[in-house]
């Protein structure tokens, strides 16, 4: 079996994109707005203008840091599990927060609570295809005082899902709290052997990494956690017009924080991702869901294989505000293009609006059509028993196969897939839409009592903690 792969580059095409990068980085450069990473770039060979705080990144110190960035290594979940990267097929990653909630039936989202992080992770864990669960920084409005919200927030998390976590520390002092409850969390407390996190950092296009971000990678790469480079540039706003163009620009900035990644720390584990953001110049909106998003998915995957890094591709999103027939189209769009295109991991799942809205029923919907479209890539297997003609010669004309030994032996083998949410019945007057269908199968999870999935030494642990960074709160305010 050849997993099926999508190319919209050619090799020559990519050989431009990474030669107009170096140019890029090497001639106009990133403005860094933090002193002391200046400092460092400049002891390790890069062009600083501290009048304007731009550093430029000579071609040869892009190809040391591209060729000291590790091609293989793993993720930990918290009891004990590793996830090798890459994988035998691209894991599934799972949200948990976004800044607001659509309940069932429902036309207006609402604010979260903490409740809302638990049903989460008791969804994320009911599903074993999910190997990843992503946390953002929001602020849960049941929490006071609110300087004690994102804490919380973590710790709720960390005592909820032990699977791997993706997180987008929204600044140093977040970060802090990462680290820390991270650190509580696992046996070890040493994050080097456990790497239980991945860490979103992002340049702010164009071409600028501010402060509180320097803060947040130098942090993920001291203390071993793979970096995720998460720009999002947006062509015909903050990024070129077209898509050739915004290629190369992504490119830079990702190929600078891994620069960067490696300064810091030789051998940082890094992830090659990106969101393909589009100004929409009618409308003066930033769009994550545009008709060039999958291509442009498709794009970036194969400049991440071009250099040998691991994958991170971000999908399904919509700008759709409600489970409709926009948010199908836009989310079955990326998806496939990025697991067509090779990613190592395919992250977001429930996500509405813009990602500012998140649905329990979306998280299901969207699992199955993840998986839907792992089984398209996957391919079919051709050997001599999968072409079956001694099987097919058994059963003989007129004859059925649902009792045939051969179909025991494959019906659960992976060759047919069955998607919990999809209407299969083919009777109108019994069949359910799937959004009622999802509803049933989230109800049925967060039905049941929520409880802990760590051990009560970790929890005691993470309390610790959560007091101790309370106490660094309250003095700073």
């Amino acid at each position: 079996m050849n997993p099926i792969k999508l190319n919209v580059l050619t090799l020559d095409e990519q050989r431009l994109i990474h030669e107009a990068t170096l140019d890029v980085l090497s001639t106009v450069g990133v403005r860094v707005f933090d002193e002391g990473l200046r400092a460092l770039m400049h002891d390790h060979g890069a062009q600083v203008d501290e009048a304007t705080g731009v550093v430029r990144l000579p071609t040869s110190l892009v190809l040391d840091a591209l060729s000291t960035a590790p091609k293989t290594f793993y993720l930990a979940d918290r009891k004990g599990g590793r996830l090798p990267i890459p994988g035998q097929e691209a894991y599934i990653a799972t949200r948990l927060l976004l800044p607001n909630v659509l309940d069932y039936g429902s036309e207006e989202p609402r604010s979260p609570v903490t409740r809302d992080i638990i049903r989460a992770c008791q969804v994320a864990n009911a599903m074993d295809d999910v190997d990843l669960v992503v946390g953002i920084d929001v602020p849960v409005v049941d929490i006071k005082p609110p300087e004690y919200a994102d804490i919380i927030s973590i710790q709720t998390l960390l005592t909820y899902t032990a699977k791997h976590l993706v997180c987008a520390p929204i600044n140093t002092d977040a970060m802090k709290h990462w680290v820390a409850l991270l650190k509580a969390s696992t046996e070890s407390g040493d994050l080097t052997q456990e790497p239980v996190m991945t860490v979103e950092v992002a340049v702010t296009s164009p071409l600028m990494f501010d402060r509180e971000s320097s803060g947040v990678l130098k942090m993920a790469a001291e203390n071993g956690l793979p970096v995720l480079t998460m720009p999002m540039p947006a062509g015909g706003g903050t990024a070129p017009i077209t898509t050739a163009g915004q290629t190369v620009q992504h490119n830079a900035e990702v190929l600078f924080m891994i620069a960067v990644a490696q300064m810091i720390r030789r051998g940082a584990p890094c992830f090659y991702g990106g969101i393909p953001a589009t100004f929409d110049l009618r409308t003066g909106i930033v769009t994550l869901s545009s008709p060039e998003f999958p291509l442009l998915v498709s794009a970036w995957q194969e400049m991440g294989r071009f250099y040998g890094l691991p994958l991170f591709s971000e999908t399904k999103y919509t700008d759709s505000t409600t489970l409709d027939e926009q948010a199908s189209a836009e989310k079955v769009m990326s998806a496939f293009a990025a697991l067509a295109s090779g990613t190592d991991v395919v992250y977001g799942c429930g996500d509405l609006d813009n990602v500012l809205v998140l649905s329990l029923e979306q998280v299901v919907i969207d699992h199955d059509l993840i998986l839907a479209a792992r089984r398209y890539v996957q391919g079919i297997v051709v050997d001599k028993d999968r072409l079956a003609v001694d099987v097919i010669r058994r059963v003989g004309p007129g004859g059925h196969y649902l009792e045939d030994e051969h179909t025991m032996r494959y019906m659960r083998s992976g060759e047919r897939i069955a998607l919990k949410s999809y209407n299969r019945l083919g009777h109108r007057s019994t069949a359910r839409t799937q959004l009622e269908k999802a509803h049933e199968i989230v109800e049925k999870v967060v039905s049941k009592p929520a409880e802990p999935v760590i051990s009560p030494a970790a929890i005691a642990r993470i309390q610790a903690c959560v007091e101790e960074r309370k106490h660094v709160v309250k003095l700073a305010s």
